[in-house]
């Protein structure tokens, strides 16, 4: 029986291809099995298919999936997985052989692979161990074919397993099984393999040790130390597998559809997405574990990549050789020595925990003669017990890790010879290495979590260092009375990595450059000079998740100090209330709870009393409580003080942001006070009630901004005034929500926005957009959950704070559960997160409280703003680049009509544009703000620059759009009387919680662009959500004369704030309207009385000038292009106002950032033809030209008096345009500008709310806008009156009928469009104006999908009309 054995063992081996597995050895982990019958050898052990649930032995021409199976070890027991199905061979207790899901702790499923001669085994169930799994041929299927190859199985030919008796196997080979290893490639996921050459086994396939996207696969030299020659096999179904970098983020890609890649690349794929990530892997006939790699692409089939001249070229499977063959050989993954900044799993030592924000002072009344800080915890403390380390630093810079000084924080090492540096600071600002602006990328290697160079950007170190290194020095004396308490080093933010020492000793190191950084260094202080030293990474393995839109900049950046507090004190307080009854703005029944916890880290015996006083806005105190803590031998005591404020409580919202202050004050054992501090808290309740947000009972619209840290000297150290700069600005323009993005900002500055009243979405410092995968890593988690913690814990106690956010573009990675379960574990208040999108046409999707949605249209807008089962949250939209905001009004009608959406934030607040850095140096700075295209690195261009404001922060047109649209008070004309001269109104209060007797009521009739009544008026209380009819009376007007006459009359409305608050003065207008109560005429009859006394006025007509036509007057000269009808000289009597022959014709051009247009030519008719006619005393020539794009008639009527009417009839040819309109250049003395239109901010038909029709003067200059990079501006919508003159009032007057806008610059179209920057344009030698019956709006298309111009602000393809009277300015 045993010869045998030996003989079938030996005829399986040589039909499988594969020889049986011998009994001592092991299994191969992750490999795939057979498993063979002995009786019946075209049997193999499979998944059934027939029957649900049962194993089979079914017949099979070639090895299927269903007959594959993983084999793991486990004391001495294995189970058997068909890793396909997720199945396992189970034991039944019935006696059959089923499959089972894969549990690991089911004994049922685990097997004793017994001897049964040489080659074979018996399978014994593990857990009863006298039975042994045996195959019964019920159908004598296997019998009648005498042991022949079935021609295929597909489940058709399958015998019963069963477990029997064991003893009744030892001589029966229907329980003998053969193992041997299947043909089909079989992978763990978390093995690490080398891909061998099979001709050249000292060859493997590697990446060149690069993490670069797109590096070749290639064949190289075995080198235990190269990284990119380890591997991750993943099989993603039976044929198709994933190979993936065991130590670069990198995917085996096969290029896609270029047809120029015939070769293999690497590039990082998504999860579960893997298009060109996957491959299959052909058995070798006649060789044992070789396989050909081929793309699993069909389009592909027949070719395999083969080792040529060097390289792995993709060839046909049919010309292909043994240089094409590999192996797949299973290793132990190399463990490298890699530094902390290349380490995902170090990302702090010796670092403090978060806590939240508190500075202490020595006693109470010494905290509360701080009457600065006390009221304003933004400006700097007078602490006794703080020191602040800001200041000049000694600061040495190399450009990358190999060559900074290693022993520069030993105590008499020289760095006198360094250089100074003020912190907080970016080094890059002041000449060292480069600002960077990348949006979608990594200015170094895509190598996580190594730093490394990013070819074609910085090899070599060209261009910007490889990760270059700041070491700082600075000396300090420790206070006097600081002795014998601990002292903690606060670093505020440092980018990105950083180690820490004092006075020659190692104290830490941090990572997370937008998180506090604090370390206990009590035990390296001494008296007298103390020395710290400071070195800091450009980049760190941190640095891939702070792949934020913006520019990136290195170093202590944030505010440096020491704090001192008593050995053992309060370390943290957290501050949470229960809201009961609302009443307005007040509440009663709240409960309040500050928990504490005590630092005792030297594990000491204590005993302290902590006294917690609740003081209301006038300073009276509400509320004491004096709770003990002791302990002995424990790190930290949490103890808790309770209240029940019985009285009303005033709440805390962005309207009414009133604030209580908790005092904490700590005494020792003796009864005297060791340590106070205070934190500034608004008790408010929010809640999440049928899929919309509410705050302290009323439903929330937040009307916010996204805000990057960014000032154009500065870079993102920002300064206190310039964050309360924005602060006051948001304010002033009913901007009442900031979200962070994309990190947590300064501790003060939320201090900022609980005092003036912002809501804030707090966002961690989380992004890893150029490398999602990241997201997906779990050896990532600890250092993604360490941001959240830190964020919230440093800031829950802020009341501006109503929604965490757990970062930003980071994909929907697995690690966010963690990160939201991190936070919620911290924290009740609602989390966003938009990343997890799942396929759905928005995010937030998982780990997330809400929906939420970037840069929708309006169509989406239509679609998804309603009928969710939680609130959507359009965290960025309206991308302001450049002149933009298009259609702001429509958004904010979609969402304050919309039953699920709480609101969204502006992309995004300030323009990210810089000074250059030599410049500042040099002090030639002024006025050159640069952008992302003017520094090296992988930029998108000016895609900083997408603010509201201007880096300069000045105000803005987009600014006051915005206001408009949020305003929080909504006027309807009701009804106009014209017989008694009065209106009829409706004001409705949008506030949630101010009444409308705050402000006062400013009301102006204005006729003609001149006001000619105003009045104001006190507001009643009118509470959120009411609305108020108004009748006002129109003394002195006469609505209907006015009719008759022509007259414009409008009204306009400004509400005024009666009071100063702490964010504005005493009449700050909160929201505006205008109402045109009659409408202007059309222009007047030629009323000029013409003097004909001295002759000369009559018009004459020159033909025979060459190429002209001019007709004149002793009051107009005039002439045309005879060609073209392009007016090309005028003169009123006081010399020639068109510049250089260029007056009137059509023109189409426009370029702005949100519509690329880049046609300059308006692809006119080479000839107009010409008509003469003369109507009484005035002359008429009509020009027709036909167009590409756009023909025009222009009727030009000259009257004696020196008037020039022009009548243009406009025939787009295509919906497309951007102009109806012409263009004219004016002398460029012209540059005085008084115009009665829509004021005083630039404006567009989609974007004019924030402006209104009255009188303004300007002049061409200060048309001109602070766009970063130049494009078309300036324009004025609703044109009645111009008058464009020079210093002396020498020009013309231009009077508008229906329609049209108008800009004047010193700087052509297609100029402005190929300028980089307006400072180093040269001014044209004339004026181009602008006259338009239509322009195109602006939109909103910089980014996003389906956020163009919106159709109604589109020019329709239908005639349109233009026309305007020209006179002397004089007249």
């Amino acid at each position: 029986m045993k010869k045998k054995l030996n003989v079938i063992g030996l005829f399986l081996a040589v039909l499988s291809g594969f020889w049986p597995i011998q009994a001592q050895n092991t299994f191969e982990k992750g490999a795939l099995y057979i498993l063979r019958s002995v009786k019946y050898p075209s049997g193999l052990v499979a998944c059934g298919q027939a029957q649900s649930g049962a194993a089979v032995l079914a017949s099979f021409d070639q090895e299927g999936p269903s007959a594959c199976w993983t084999i793991s070890e486990l004391s001495g027991s294995v189970r058997l997985i068909n890793p396909f199905d997720n199945v396992a061979l189970q034991g039944a207790g019935d006696g059959r052989v089923q499959l089972a899901e894969n549990n690991g702790s089911d004994e049922a499923q685990l097997w004793k692979l017994e001897p049964a001669g040489r080659d074979a085994y018996l399978l014994v169930a593990a857990n009863r161990p006298q039975m042994a799994m045996r195959c019964r041929d019920v159908h004598g299927m296997f019998a009648s074919r005498k042991g022949k190859k079935s021609a295929g199985s597909s489940g058709k030919d399958f015998a019963v397993l069963e477990l029997v008796d064991k003893a009744t196997l030892i001589n029966d080979p229907a329980g003998h099984f053969v193992i041997s290893k299947s043909r089909i490639a079989g992978f763990d996921a978390e093995q690490t393999y080398q891909i061998v050459s099979a001709k050249n086994p000292g060859v493997v396939l590697g990446n060149g040790d690069s993490g670069d996207n797109n590096a070749r696969i290639r064949p190289e030299k075995a080198d235990t130390a190269n990284r990119g020659q380890y591997w991750n096999i993943q099989m993603i179904d039976p044929e198709r597998r994933v190979v993936s970098g065991a130590f670069y983020e990198q995917n085996f890609d096969d290029g896609g559809g270029n047809p120029a890649v015939d070769y293999l690349l690497q590039w990082p794929a998504e999860y579960g997405v893997w298009n060109n990530a996957a491959f299959v892997f052909l058995p070798v006939e006649g060789q044992t574990g070789v396989y050909q790699i081929a793309s699993a692409n069909p389009a592909k089939k027949g070719w395999v990549y083969e080792c040529r001249e060097g390289q792995l070229k993709r060839v046909a499977g049919k010309e292909a050789g043994e240089a094409s063959w590999f192996r797949f050989m299973p290793v132990e993954k190399p463990r490298f020595t890699q530094p902390y900044w290349e380490d995902e799993t170090v990302f702090q030592e010796n670092k403090e925990e978060g806590h939240a924000t508190y500075l202490p002072y020595p006693t109470t009344e010494a905290m509360t003669a701080d009457k600065d800080f006390y009221q304003y915890p933004w400006m700097a403390s007078k602490s006794a017990s703080v020191l602040s380390l800001n200041g000049t630093w000694r600061f040495h810079f190399v450009d990358e890790p190999s060559k900074r000084p290693t022993d520069f924080y030993k105590d008499g090492y020289d760095v006198s010879g360094w250089d100074t540096i003020p912190v907080p600071s970016n080094w890059e600002m002041h000449g060292y290495d480069r600002p960077i602006y990348c949006n979608v990328e990594y200015p170094h290697g895509n190598t996580p979590p190594f730093i490394k160079a990013r070819p074609g950007y910085n090899d070599g170190g060209k261009n910007y260092g490889i990760n270059p290194v700041g070491s700082y020095v600075r000396t300090f004396d420790v206070p006097e009375g600081w002795d014998g308490k601990r002292t903690f080093i606060h670093f505020g933010g440092i980018y990105s990595a950083a180690l820490v020492y004092v006075n020659g000793q190692y104290v830490g190191y941090s990572q997370g450059s937008n998180n506090v950084a604090e370390f206990d260094v009590t035990a390296y202080l001494h008296n007298g000079k103390n020395r710290l030293a400071v070195q800091v990474f450009r980049w760190s393995d941190g640095s891939y998740l702070e792949c934020q839109d913006m520019f990136r900049m290195s170093g202590i950046f944030r505010d440096v100090y020491l704090y001192n507090v008593p050995r053992i004190s309060v370390r943290d307080h957290y501050i949470t209330s229960q809201i009961g009854e609302v009443t307005g703005n007040t509440a009663r029944d709240v409960r309040m709870e500050v928990a504490l916890t005590v630092d005792n880290r030297d594990r000491v015996s204590f005993k302290k009393d902590i006294r917690v006083r609740v003081l209301d806005p006038s300073g009276r105190q509400v509320a004491e409580r004096t709770v003990n803590a002791a302990a002995t031998g424990v790190p930290s005591v949490k103890v808790s003080c309770s209240f029940s404020l019985s009285g009303p409580v005033k709440l805390w919202s962005a309207e009414a942001p009133v604030l209580y202050t908790v005092v904490v004050s700590q005494q020792n054992e003796d009864g005297k006070e060791e340590m106070a501090f205070s934190t500034k808290y608004g008790f408010r309740r929010i809640e999440i009630k049928q899929s919309q947000v509410y705050v302290n009972g009323r439903r929330v619209f937040f009307k916010g901004v996204n805000r990057h840290d960014s000032h154009p000297l500065y870079g993102r150290a920002v300064t206190t005034e310039s964050m309360l700069r924005d602060v006051l600005l948001m304010k002033q323009n009913n901007i009442n929500t900031i979200r962070t993005s994309h990190y947590p900002n300064a501790a003060k500055m939320y201090a900022m926005f609980d005092y003036y009243g912002l809501y804030c979405m707090d966002e961690a410092d989380l992004e890893d957009h150029a490398n999602q995968s990241i997201s997906n890593k779990p050896s990532w988690i600890p250092a993604f959950v360490d941001r959240i913690d830190r964020m919230v814990l440093r800031d829950r106690n802020h009341p501006s704070v109503i929604f965490w956010s757990l970062g930003n573009e980071a994909g929907n990675g697995r690690n966010f559960k963690d990160c939201y379960e991190a936070a919620r574990r911290l924290d009740p208040r609602p989390i966003h997160y938009e990343g997890t999108r799942n396929g759905l046409p928005y995010g937030g999707n998982e780990y997330s409280d809400f929906y939420s949605k970037m840069y929708p249209g309006m169509d989406w807008m239509g679609r998804y703003t309603n009928n969710m089962d939680k609130p959507m949250f359009i965290c960025e939209y309206a991308h302001a680049m450049g002149n933009a905001i298009g259609n702001l009004s429509e958004y904010w009608q979609s969402i304050e009509q919309s039953n699920a959406t709480a609101g969204g934030c502006i992309w995004d607040w300030v323009d990210q544009a810089i000074y250059e850095p030599k410049e500042i140096k040099e002090g030639t700075w002024k006025g050159r703000l640069r952008t992302g295209y003017d520094f090296p690195g992988p930029h998108q261009g000016n895609f900083c620059s997408n603010g509201i404001l201007p880096a300069t922060r000045n105000e803005s047109p987009k600014l006051k759009e915005v206001k408009a649209v949020h305003q929080f008070v909504d006027f309807s004309l009701r009804h106009v009387d014209r017989e008694r001269n009065r209106v009829n109104l409706s004001v409705r209060n949008k506030y949630d919680f101010t009444a409308l007797d705050l402000f006062e009521l400013c009301w102006q009739v204005v006729k003609d662009g001149r006001v000619t009544v105003e009045k104001t008026m006190k507001m009643p209380v009118v509470i959120g959500g009411d609305s108020l009819l108004l009748t006002l009376k129109l003394p002195g007007m006469h609505l209907k004369q006015s009719e008759v006459k022509g007259e414009e009359v409008l009204l306009n409305l400004l509400l005024r704030r009666r009071k100063a608050t702490n964010w504005c003065e005493a009449g700050h207008v909160e929201a505006q309207k205008q109402f045109i109560l009659v409408e202007r005429g059309p222009l007047k009859g030629y009323s000029l009385d013409v003097d004909d006394s001295q002759g000369g006025t009559d018009l004459t007509i020159d033909r025979n000038t060459e190429g002209r036509i001019k007709v004149s007057n002793n009051r107009i000269k005039a002439a045309w292009d005879k060609t073209t009808g392009q007016l090309v000289s005028l003169d009123f009597g006081q010399g020639e106002l068109i510049a250089q022959g260029e007056g009137f014709t059509y023109a189409n051009h426009r370029w702005i950032e949100n519509d690329r247009y880049g046609q300059t030519d308006a692809q006119m008719d080479a000839t107009a033809r010409m008509e003469e006619d003369h109507g009484g005393n005035c002359v008429v020539l009509t020009f027709k030209r036909g167009g590409c794009l756009c023909g025009t008639e222009t009727v030009y009527t000259l009257h004696p008096s020196g008037e020039m009417t022009v009548d243009v009839l406009f025939t787009p040819q295509t919906n497309e345009l951007r102009r109806a309109g012409l263009v004219c250049h004016w002398d460029s003395t012209l540059t005085h500008v008084n115009y009665y239109a829509y004021g005083p901010w630039e404006n567009h038909n989609d974007r004019k709310d924030g402006c209104l029709i009255g009188r303004y003067t300007t002049t061409v200059d200060e048309m001109v806008e602070e766009y970063v990079k130049p494009q078309s501006m300036g324009n004025r919508e609703g044109l009645r009156e111009l008058k464009l003159t020079d210093a002396s009032g020498r020009g013309l007057r231009i009077k508008t009928e229906g329609t049209c806008s108008f800009s004047a610059l010193r700087y052509s179209d297609a100029a402005l469009m190929n300028a980089s920057h307006l400072w180093e344009l040269p001014k044209e030698p004339y004026v181009v104006m602008h006259l338009d019956a239509a322009l195109r709006g602006v939109g909103n298309a910089s980014c996003g999908q389906n956020v163009g111009t919106l159709e109604r602000y589109c020019i329709p393809q239908q005639p349109l009309k233009l026309r305007f009277r020209l006179t002397a300015a004089s007249r």
